[in-house]
């Protein structure tokens, strides 16, 4: 563009010179004016740096000092027709000239342009090329570092997934073998301390048609022997079923639940009701007693934390499925923040067989634990 203009410079110089072409300028200011034109014009071309040819350059140069020689004597003496023809050839040759120059000249920036343009192009494409590259290279390295993670997240998983099912047979085994352990415990108190005591009060009452009527610190310590007998047998009859009741191997799951909702409404006052609908009695040992422990426990919660008034114990099959449900009038709390051992115990209980445990609870409006247990259905023979 810089070249451009100073071309146009000459192209205009050499125009504005015409003018003066058998014409005498009316003041010196004007031929000053001119002079200093064409001599900054000059100046400008000496400087100027042409791509492509420089001998076409400097043919201009040597045009425009003949043309300003010819019009340096035009501007002092008045030229004859004749003498003017060649001035106006030499403008018209010079413009001409000018022109191919410029155009050689934009002809070879637009080549040089064109060269930057494609050596950017391959710059780019190069720097594309190793961009792409790294990209990939860190892909394949992420992919690499991400498989791996996983993989080891999948061995971590299944080492979990193992341990919780080797604590989940773990779990299981304590809570056969405490069954087991509180089922010999409750016999071996019913059947040895229990008779041993028994045996005591037959014993004490045989002893007592022997102490004469009127020994009264012998009858009075007969009587102290009875009283401790007694309660002592009335104590193991109570520990021996809180351990195992008989009754639920003896009578069924029913009449179990009963007898704890009589107990429980004798210890503490409040009114416990069993309702059961359509409930099998053949159902298996470890069923049973899972929904005994589950109702044992949530009383003992009711009686203990709930300040209740009554409970409702509704035990029903349907199907394939046993549904239990304890509810109570009680204060109430927040499942998601308190949860006891004894909450806890049911849910493992529950979920070693397959069902599973809701427990919701409002303030002041009581609480509800509800369990559902699969139920396998007895195939009558015929």
């Amino acid at each position: 563009m810089e070249r451009a203009r100073e071309l146009d410079t000459v192209k205009y110089c050499v125009l504005l010179s015409q003018k003066y072409i058998n014409q005498v300028p009316n003041e010196a200011q004007e031929v000053a004016d001119l002079r200093s034109q064409w001599t900054r014009m000059m100046s400008d071309l000496a400087a100027y740096h042409m791509a492509g040819d420089p001998e076409q350059f400097d043919q201009l140069r040597q045009m425009l000092r003949q043309h300003w020689q010819g019009l340096d004597r035009a501007i002092s003496d008045s030229l004859t027709p004749d003498e003017v023809r060649p001035l106006r050839i030499s403008a018209v040759e010079i413009t001409a000239r000018v022109e191919d120059i410029d155009a050689k000249q934009a002809a070879a920036t637009e080549i040089a342009v064109q060269n930057q343009v494609d050596r950017l192009g391959k710059d780019l494409g190069v720097a594309l090329n190793v961009a792409l590259a790294a990209a990939l290279i860190l892909a394949v390295g992420c992919g690499l570092y991400i498989l791996n993670i996983e993989r080891q997240n999948r061995g971590r998983y299944e080492e979990i997934v193992v341990a919780r099912q080797d604590l989940e047979r773990l779990s299981a085994r304590l809570v056969d073998a405490q069954e087991s352990e509180r089922r010999t415990i409750s016999r071996e108190l019913h059947d040895q301390v229990g008779q041993t005591l028994n045996a005591v009060l037959v014993d004490a009452a045989n002893l007592a048609s022997r102490i004469p009527p009127d020994d009264e610190v012998g009858q009075r310590y007969l009587q102290n022997i009875r009283s401790h007998a007694d309660a002592s047998v009335n104590s193991i009859r109570d520990i021996s079923l809180l351990l195992r009741p008989s009754m639920l191997d003896d009578l069924g799951l029913i009449a179990a639940l009963e007898w704890q909702a009589r107990e429980t409404s004798r210890r503490t006052g409040i009114d416990v009701r069993v309702n059961a609908d359509g409930v099998d009695e053949s159902l298996p040992d470890p069923l049973r007693t899972c929904v005994y422990r589950v109702v044992q426990e949530a009383l003992q919660n009711v009686s203990k934390h709930s300040h209740a008034t009554y409970a409702r114990v509704e035990v029903r099959q349907a199907g394939e499925r046993l549904e239990l449900r304890v509810e109570d009038d009680g204060q109430g709390f927040d499942p998601k923040r308190s949860r006891g051992m004894g909450l806890l115990g049911m849910e493992e209980r529950v979920r070693q067989l397959g069902g599973r445990v809701e427990v919701s609870s409002v303030a002041g409006k009581g609480t509800t634990v509800s369990v559902t247990l699969p139920a396998p259905v007895r195939v009558a023979t015929g």
